[in-house]
């Protein structure tokens, strides 16, 4: 019992705060391009602009070429620079609203447009995809004012009434219909990303509870095997002094070793059982085998004060965290405590449950405290604390296992009372 600091042990194991999944990679994120998405947008950026080009290159028309050069360099750094993107696209589109006799000679080398407004449509940012859709509205509507308005200046026929909705049509379709490619898109990798995320969610719980079931099959079995050894050892001394002199005392001894070795043999049985199989059912040790443990102790040789208060709580985790916190706390008291003096346990149901262990300290032992830890981990998980530490020349064990289903709940560790008691 050299663990004489008094602490309150956190739950080792946490599930994630929230539903983020901090670290793992935001696959769809527009962040920078790879060097694949480079070489593709480059690629075709050049085929465009040199096939477009030669092909408009033939009417001798600079500024036609001109407005395939400004196309192809948007295409080209749509990934790098959304800002260049659209300045050159917006250049493009002012040269074309300048020579409206260029309507249907562009029309191959309009298609470039609907790539600039898919990368609005599907960026992450909201601000963006607005901006894409509004103006995709507002240059479909400046191109059908500006048809008109040509077309009443040249004297209005149903031609050019006809040209004037074919062409803004035309317009929408690859300007609109570019924007709602991308924005579905981005609606798709999204749903993508949200089932990846349930999917990493759905891992690291059950990640947790194996992490949980495996700190709590190793607090079983250091309980029980510590336990069960410490009896053992105690018996296997009593009967070694009294062999001669004491028969009757030998055969006891005896029978409480072979007693603890099938008790703690089923114990094993059913923590290996429930490893194969985490599904099934198996008893865990109760409030009705508390006599049981109490008995044993005594066999060994330990006078035991027990009293009791309240009726316990139906909880199957208070029962088996009541069992063990008992367990190990008369297992230290028969490992360290002086023999020749009474061991006080004092256990309260009134709320939930708490449990006041009092003894003398005998002959310092070996002990590195990893019992009392194990038992401030189980008190946690069972969403109580637990206390130990030492006044005077005793030892002093206070644990308070909260009961959600009762009104109340049980007062708090206090060191001062615990030393007063």
């Amino acid at each position: 019992m050299r663990h004489t600091s008094a602490y309150i042990l956190r739950p080792m194991c946490r599930r994630p705060a929230s539903a983020t999944l901090v670290g793992m990679p935001q696959i769809w994120e527009q962040g920078r391009p790879t060097r694949r998405q480079l070489i593709f947008d480059l690629a075709c950026a050049a085929a465009f602009t040199v096939l477009i080009g030669l092909l408009y290159s033939t009417t001798g028309d600079a500024q036609m070429v001109a407005v395939v050069v400004l196309l192809g360099g948007a295409l080209a750094v749509r990934r790098v620079s959304l800002p260049t993107m659209i300045l050159l696209g917006l250049a493009a589109a002012a040269m074309q609203f300048a020579h409206p006799e260029w309507t249907l000679q562009l029309a191959v080398a309009d298609v470039a447009y609907a790539a600039l407004f898919f990368m609005l449509g599907a960026h992450r940012r909201l601000a963006v995809r607005r901006f894409g859709l509004v103006a995709a509205g507002v240059g479909c509507s400046a191109l059908l004012l500006w048809m008109a308005t040509l077309a009443g200046i040249g004297g209005s026929t149903k031609e050019h009434v006809f040209a004037a909705v074919a062409v803004t049509a035309m317009a929408a379709l690859v300007c609109v219909g570019g924007w709602v490619g991308g924005y579905l898109r981005l609606q798709r990798r999204r749903s993508i990303q949200a089932e990846l995320d349930r999917v990493e969610q759905r891992r690291l719980a059950e990640s947790y509870e194996h992490e949980l079931q495996r700190s709590r099959v190793a607090a079983d079995m250091h309980d029980i095997v510590a336990h069960s050894w410490a009896v053992v050892a105690a018996q296997a001394d009593g009967a070694r002094y009294a062999l001669q002199a004491n028969p009757d005392a030998t055969e006891r001894a005896l029978e409480v070793i072979a007693e603890t070795a099938r008790s703690t043999i089923a114990d094993l049985r059913t923590i290996l059982a429930e490893l194969r199989d985490k599904d099934a059912e198996h008893s865990t040790p109760g409030y009705e085998q508390h006599d049981r443990l109490l008995h044993r102790m005594r066999l060994t040789g330990m006078v035991i004060h027990d009293r009791r208060t309240g009726e316990p709580p139906t909880s199957s985790l208070i029962a088996l965290t009541a069992y063990r916190l008992l367990s190990e706390s008369l297992t230290n008291a028969l490992k360290h405590g002086d023999l020749q003096q009474p061991v006080r346990v004092d256990q309260d149901w009134t709320d939930g449950y708490r449990l006041r262990v009092r003894n003398v300290i005998g002959i310092p032992g070996d002990g590195t405290g990893q019992g009392i830890v194990g038992m401030m981990e189980r008190a946690s998980i069972a969403g109580g604390h637990l206390e130990s530490h030492r006044v005077g020349d005793e030892w002093f064990v206070d644990a308070v296992i909260p009961d959600p289903q009762r009104s109340g709940v049980a007062d708090a560790p206090n060191p001062k009372e615990s030393a007063t008691t």
